[in-house]
This record gives C-alpha cells, sequence and structure tokens, in this order.
C-alpha cells in the first residue's frame, strides 16, 4: 500500500496536499472518524471507487478544538496522538485499500469540515465519502457532514447508518430523473456503477402532484381534467425514461425504467427506495429546480438526510472556478442552504 501520511494542521499542510495532487487521477477521499458507525461508508466508497477508476485516500481529522485549543500544552502527549491516529487509520486503510493497493492515507488537524474541505479545494474532480450523522434518526445530516456539503464542491457519497452495510456490493441502483439536463448528469456515473457491480440500473420519474386552485368553487369538469393532467403526466414521463433507457441500454446493462405518481416527490422517491429493494441512489445535486446560488435543490436535500440507503451526490462544477455550469440561475426569494420543506 502506497501510504502518504501527515499529521500537522495550518494552511502550509492543506497546500501541500493540494500542490501534491496536480494532474493526478481522481479520488474517493474516504472521510474516518473513530466511532464505528462511521465505518460503514468504507464497502460502497471502494465499490465506486473501483467503478470509477478512483484512487483511494483515507482522511482523519484530529479535532483540535476538543482538546481545549490548536494544541495539548505538552508536546509528548501530542506526538502520541498523532501517532496513534495515524496507526488507526493505516490499519483501516490496509484493510480495504489491501497490501497491494494503493492508497493515501492523510491525519489532519484543526475542524473538521475546514480541513477536508480545504484539502479538497481546487479538485472537484474527487469525490467525499463520509458518514451521514451521529445517529440513527431519519431526516439528520451530521455537522461535520452537513458543513462538507453546503461548504464544498465536490460530488459527495454519504451513508447512512445501516444493520447490514452492502459488503458484498450493489444489485440494484436507482437514478431519481425529472426532465431536467442537471438531473440526467448523474446517468453516465450509474451506468459506471452498474456496469461494474453487475447491477440493475432504475431509471426513475416521479410526478408531481396534481392540484387545481382552490380559491373558487369546484366545477363539473374538475375531476375529469385532473385525470387527463395526471395521464399526461405519467404518458410524457414513461416516453421520457423509455427514449433515456435505450441510449445506454448496451454492452448487456440491465435496465428497467418505474413512473411513480400520487403524492409528494420526495416522499415517493424514498418509499421507492425501499419498495424496489434498491441498496445504492445516485443523484445530481440539482435537477430543475436547481439554483447555484444554494449547496443543492430540494428533492436531493431530502434524499441525502432520509434515503436507508448510500447516496452517491453528482455535482459538476467547472473545475477553473468551481463554478456550477447553471451558475447564472439565481434563485428567487430567500432560499436557506440545507433548509428542508417538511
Amino acid at each position: 500500500m502506497q501510504a502518504s501520511s501527515t499529521a500537522s494542521g495550518g494552511n502550509e499542510q492543506l497546500n501541500a496536499i493540494s500542490n501534491k495532487r496536480r494532474n493526478e487521477a481522481a479520488r474517493m477521499v474516504i472521510c474516518v472518524g473513530t466511532q464505528t458507525e462511521s465505518q460503514m461508508v468504507m464497502p460502497p466508497a471502494r465499490a465506486i471507487a473501483k467503478a470509477l477508476g478512483a484512487d483511494l485516500a483515507f482522511f482523519h481529522v484530529i479535532e483540535t478544538e476538543a482538546l481545549g485549543g490548536p494544541s495539548p500544552s505538552d508536546p509528548v502527549e501530542w506526538e502520541i496522538k498523532r501517532r496513534e491516529a495515524n496507526a488507526f487509520i493505516s490499519n483501516i486503510a490496509r484493510q480495504y485499500a489491501g497490501e497491494n493497493g494503493t492508497a493515501e492515507v492523510h491525519v489532519l488537524e484543526g475542524r473538521c469540515a475546514e480541513q477536508i474541505c480545504g484539502a479538497l479545494s481546487g479538485h472537484p474532480e474527487d469525490i467525499v465519502a463520509i458518514f451521514r450523522g451521529d445517529g440513527w434518526a431519519a431526516g439528520h445530516i451530521g455537522g461535520t457532514a452537513r458543513q462538507i456539503l453546503e461548504g464544498g464542491t465536490n460530488s459527495l457519497l454519504l451513508s447512512p447508518a445501516m444493520t447490514e452495510p452492502p459488503v458484498k456490493g450493489f444489485t440494484r441502483i436507482i437514478v431519481p430523473l425529472d426532465g431536467s439536463g442537471q438531473s440526467e448528469m448523474a446517468i453516465p456515473v450509474a451506468v459506471k456503477i452498474a456496469a461494474s457491480e453487475d447491477a440493475e440500473l432504475l431509471l426513475v420519474h416521479a410526478t408531481p402532484e396534481t392540484e387545481l386552485t382552490r380559491a373558487g368553487p369546484a366545477e363539473p369538469d374538475d375531476a375529469e381534467l385532473l385525470d387527463r393532467i395526471r395521464q399526461r403526466n405519467e404518458r410524457v414521463a414513461r416516453k421520457y425514461l423509455n427514449r433515456l433507457g435505450s441510449r445506454v441500454r448496451t454492452g448487456g446493462l440491465r435496465i428497467r425504467t418505474l413512473v411513480l405518481s400520487g403524492g409528494d416527490v420526495r416522499r415517493q422517491l424514498v418509499a421507492a427506495i425501499r419498495e424496489q429493494s434498491a441498496d445504492l441512489l445516485v443523484l445530481a445535486s440539482h435537477g430543475q429546480s436547481g439554483y447555484a446560488d444554494v449547496a443543492l435543490g430540494n428533492v436531493a436535500n431530502y434524499l441525502l438526510s432520509r434515503s436507508s440507503v448510500p447516496v452517491l451526490m453528482v455535482r459538476s462544477a467547472n473545475a477553473e472556478t468551481n463554478a456550477h455550469v447553471f451558475s447564472g440561475a439565481r434563485a428567487k426569494g430567500t432560499r436557506k442552504p440545507g433548509a428542508v420543506a417538511q
């Protein structure tokens, strides 16, 4: 195993990591914490890295604020902590990368999200893999994961706490699509993973709930109008998914399409993960409702926080400016990053 180990904080350390990586291959950056649950991200991260041809890099951050300041007053004690942390993450890297594998090992010091984002600055091609949160409650994203999600420019693999981590790889991958070019950016990534894992690729479109204004009394043809709208939406959605499926159905790849209807789009998709026995969700950070001045769209935010399986959020950014391809759009009104409509 090739191990590049660092164990000091500050901008010099981050600059050294960033400069060393120029013109190198993309990495799957696995954030390793000391809690056992954080290691649930390892199997899916390794499988996705293999499918995408990405190198493995293991990062561990010693939270200096939790120790009462920039560093302990006793330099010997501090050096012991560094050595212990380095041995801990190096052991994990050997376990998941293999003795003959290639993996970087970095032990950083400071605020966790700040250090991770700093190390990845200028490398939007890297993917960050991190445990979703500190608890098992649905709808929760831990503070560090949330800060990386909202403050970074990289694609993100977010893994929830699971009773049975996907140690044997993926069997069914769901890709939610809303008809926009933004959402379709997740398809090439999902295709590579499905081909590598011999998994079924399920292209899903959830039709929005049809409503008529209730400002006035009901009219005789309201029910017929609603039914016509539902039928139209489902018909157009089926044609859309079939067209996309025909484009990527090559090399024996197993592809299925699914149109959902009858309720809130986000909840339909969460239910589909369970009902279809999916073990990976691949989606774009923004769809039709995406704006560049928020970190991700409402649907992506909802799925990231509530999915029962790992979620790979594909974020497209300009390598030089870190600007999204749709950065010219701006949200109307006030939208707080990370806000989830209940």
